[in-house]
C-alpha cells in the first residue's frame, strides 16, 4: 500500500561525542515496526510503500550485510535487506524456527520420559529421568521464557497442568509397583499416556502451528526522493504510525557505547513512550552505506 506523503520536519543538528543527534523542532511522524523484540522507527516521509511479496525476491551472488537478494519495483532492481541480519542477529522468523526445533526436541523428551517409566516398571531398570516438572529442560525453559507474543505466552501457560501431571506419575507408579500393584500401575500408565500425554502433545502442536502462522514478514520500501526506493527492508512485523513530540527524543551518547557498530551507524535517536515500548529511530540515508551496497 502507498504511504501518505508527509512534509519532512525541520531539524537542527547538534554536535555530540561520537555522533550528530537530530533535534526535531516540530516533532516527527514515524512509521514503527518490530524486528524480533525491538521496536524501530523511521521518518514516514522516507517510507514509499510496504508489501508482502516475498516470493518475488531474487537471490544475488553478493555479500552485503543482510542482503537477501533483489526485487523489481517500477522497472528498477531494488536490493532487499533483512534488517535483523544486517544488525547481526536473527530475525523473528529465524527465532520462531529455532523455537519450533526446541519444541520438537522437548516433545520427544516427554515421549521418551513416559517410555522410560514404562521400562522401569516392566524391567526393573532404574528410573533416572527428572521427576520435578520445574527441573526438566522444558520446565526450566518455559518457566523463564518471555515474549511480546501474547498468544504464544497463553499457549505456553496451558502446558503447565498436563506437564505437571506427567511428571507426578513417576513417584506414584513406582511406589505402587513397590507395594505389589504392578498391574494397577501399568493400567494407570496406559490411561495417562492416552489422556494426559496426548493433551501435552496437543499443546506442543498448537505452539508450533502458532509460530508458523505468526511469521508474517513484510517488505518496507525506503526512499530518499519520495519516488524511487533505495532499499527494501525485510522486517518482522508492522506496528503503527506514531507522532513523536520533541521532548520524546532522548540523547544517544550512552546508548551508542553499547550498540554494535552497524546499529550505531543507523540509530540516531532513542524515542521514549510512556506506557508503551520505547523505540529506536533509524536514519534511512545510512542504510545503503551500512549494508555496503
Amino acid at each position: 500500500m502507498n504511504m501518505p506523503t508527509v512534509q519532512e520536519p525541520e531539524t537542527e543538528l547538534q554536535t555530540s561525542p561520537g555522533q550528530l543527534i537530530p533535534l526535531y523542532k516540530n516533532g516527527l511522524r514515524a512509521f514503527t515496526f518490530w524486528v524480533s523484540d525491538t521496536l524501530y522507527a523511521i521518518d514516514i516521509s522516507k517510507v514509499l510503500t510496504i508489501s508482502q511479496e516475498m516470493e518475488d525476491i531474487q537471490s544475488l551472488p553478493a555479500q552485503a550485510k543482510g542482503l537477501v537478494g533483489m526485487i523489481e519495483f517500477q522497472d528498477n532492481a531494488i536490493p532487499v535487506l533483512d534488517f535483523a541480519n544486517m544488525l547481526g542477529f536473527n530475525s523473528g522468523v529465524e527465532k520462531n524456527t529455532d523455537l519450533i526445533n526446541l519444541l520438537n526436541e522437548k516433545e520427544k523428551d516427554h515421549i521418551d520420559w513416559v517410555s522410560s517409566l514404562e521400562d522401569s516398571l516392566l524391567n526393573d531398570t532404574p528410573f533416572i529421568k527428572t521427576k520435578d516438572p520445574h527441573k526438566c529442560a522444558f520446565g526450566q525453559w518455559s518457566d523463564n521464557y518471555k515474549s511480546r507474543d501474547e498468544t504464544f505466552m497463553e499457549i505456553l501457560s496451558e502446558f503447565k497442568k498436563p506437564h505437571k501431571q506427567i511428571h507426578s506419575m513417576a513417584d506414584k507408579l513406582l511406589t505402587m509397583k513397590k507395594n505389589g500393584e504392578l498391574d494397577h500401575a501399568l493400567k494407570m500408565l496406559r490411561l495417562e499416556r492416552g489422556i494426559t500425554l496426548k493433551r501435552l502433545l496437543k499443546r506442543f502442536d498448537q505452539a508450533r502451528t502458532h509460530l508458523k502462522e505468526s511469521s508474517r514478514q513484510v517488505l518496507l520500501y525506503v526512499t530518499e526522493d519520495g519516488t524511487t526506493p533505495i532499499v527494501a527492508l525485510r522486517i518482522d512485523d508492522i506496528n503503527d504510525v506514531i507522532d513523536f513530540k520533541p521532548e520524546q527524543f532522548k540523547p544517544m551518547d550512552r546508548i551508542n557505547n553499547i550498540l554494535n557498530e552497524t546499529a550505531s551507524d543507523l540509530v540516531i535517536a532513542y524515542l521514549k513512550q510512556e506506557g508503551h515500548t520505547d523505540c529506536l529511530l533509524i536514519e534511512s540515508s545510512n542504510l545503503a552505506n551500512v549494508a555496503q551496497i
